[in-house]
């Protein structure tokens, strides 16, 4: 429980932060999420910190983030004085109706915790969908310099993970910085969530095919393998697709993120990132380099015994009639065999953390949770924003396309969980989905200021690379 005087001074250090910096107060929300959870947990074990200090901090980055929205909601209505894009109608929409329900299952008498994380994971995209889309219309350039600082800044992170996948003693983490006692005490975390003898999180726990390597999953300073692997899948994206320097720094970069990527052992950002990239080359019409992609994976599985044992815990129990959900697999398969003819799935079940099955599904997880207006709203979401950045992908910038490719990421990996309500994975890809939104607006109005040559404002459209 955080103390209020803590949390009153996070509180208004981060006011004045918002206050003076405006929109360079990203910089400080990113760093703060990217670190925050392998550095409390430092704190709270190594350092001594009270609860009540690190409790406070924990919820700095949601301060930050609230108070920038509501600042981005006024200068919107300020100096934009523009309808909001269609997506983010939509998308509010979404959150509505999530709110809402939760409002309903905290007056039925739900755990208010539960109730409390569930709107904390419906509310924080369309905030930062917000900020995003408020700082492409405002401070383009700036926007875009965030974007290039924000993918460097990933590498960076991924070779300090690889580090610390490799280096720290198995013993380390429960020693100097234990995120079981930290999760447990401070974020309010269930027991079975984390491994007491090794002090991380259970999903940070090394895949028994790979155990030769590491004796855990590559979490780095995320403090969670799911949250590196989509943190590292927008940078990894990025300089593959958009800054496509012909170097040996893009090479050594990109190698980083991928060995970082691979080491998290996500097979939903694996997945995430090679149906994005399909796309792309599918897109471009780059069918040779489409081919050789797809047959990669289908290569591995064959060749390297790891991978295939990896990819086999997670189809052999797979059938039509199974009743389980003990792996994404089956968690698809009860989604489309059951989960929309359900009638507890109509208006959902709650916020209880398990009402009947906990679905590996993030579409389960709606359904569950909040019924078939979710889902429906969610998918609606989708929808808009694909036709948004299709029918006004101009080609001179492909974010656009990138953000094209990202929302057929995320149909698909919603399929296995509810990873785009997480907010530490997926900040950078929200940021980038808000860029793209609001490029056709940047361009538009940049395309009716008078007295302006049309060569001089495409050649500001490109990055600062001068590639797209």
């Amino acid at each position: 429980m955080a103390e209020p005087i803590y949390l009153g001074l996070v509180f208004v250090i981060c006011l004045i932060a918002v206050y003076f910096l405006r929109l360079k107060c990203l910089y400080l929300l990113f760093i703060d999420a990217f670190v925050q959870n392998t550095a409390l947990p430092f704190m709270y074990t190594s350092l001594g910190a009270s609860r009540g200090l690190v409790a406070s901090l924990l919820v700095s980055k949601e301060v930050i983030l609230v108070i920038l929205f509501i600042w981005c909601l006024y200068v919107w209505e300020s100096k934009v004085r523009r309808p909001w894009p269609k997506p983010v109608v939509v998308f509010f929409l979404f959150t509505c109706y999530c709110t809402v329900r939760i409002g309903f299952a905290f007056a039925g008498g739900d755990d208010p915790s539960q109730c409390f994380r569930k709107l904390r994971l419906a509310s924080l995209p369309l905030l930062f969908l917000i900020v995003a889309v408020t700082a492409a219309c405002t401070e383009p350039e700036f926007a875009r310099k965030f974007l290039r600082q924000m993918t460097y800044l990933l590498c960076v992170l991924s070779f300090v993970g690889v580090l610390m996948w490799l280096l720290p003693p198995s013993d380390f983490w429960v020693r100097h910085a234990n995120m079981t006692t930290y999760g447990i005490d401070i974020r309010g975390d269930e027991p079975y969530e984390y491994e007491e003898d090794t002090g991380v999180r259970h999903t940070a726990v090394g895949r028994e095919a790979f155990s030769i390597l590491a004796p855990f999953r590559a979490f780095g300073t995320f403090g969670d393998p799911l949250a590196m692997g989509f943190g590292l899948s927008s940078p990894l994206l990025l300089l593959t697709f958009v800054y496509r320097h012909k170097n040996w720094v893009t090479g050594a970069l990109l190698g980083i993120l991928a060995v970082g990527l691979f080491a998290t052992f996500d097979r939903s950002a694996w997945i995430f990132v090679f149906v994005a990239s399909l796309f792309i080359m599918f897109r471009r019409r780059n069918y040779k380099w489409l081919l050789g992609l797809a047959l990669v994976p289908i290569v591995a599985l064959l060749t390297v015994a790891p991978l295939a044992e990896f990819a086999k815990y997670e189809t052999e129990d797979l059938s039509w009639n199974h009743t389980g959900s003990s792996t994404h697999a089956e968690g698809i398969v009860w989604l489309y065999k059951s989960g929309f003819t359900d009638p507890k799935n109509i208006l959902g079940s709650g916020m209880g953390e398990d009402p009947d099955v906990n679905h590996e599904s993030g579409y389960g997880w709606l359904l569950e949770h909040f019924g078939l207006a979710a889902y429906f709203l969610w998918m609606w979401f989708l929808v808009a924003m694909y036709r948004h950045l299709k029918l006004r992908d101009s080609g001179q910038w492909q974010i656009p396309l990138l953000s094209e490719a990202m929302i057929i990421g995320t149909f698909v990996v919603m399929h296995f969980s509810y990873y785009p309500f997480s907010f530490i994975g997926w900040i950078p890809i929200w940021y980038i989905f808000g860029l793209s939104v609001a490029e056709p607006l940047t361009v538009v109005s940049t395309l009716r200021t008078p007295q302006k040559s049309s060569a001089g404002q495409t050649q500001r459209l490109l990055p600062e690379s001068g590639i797209v």
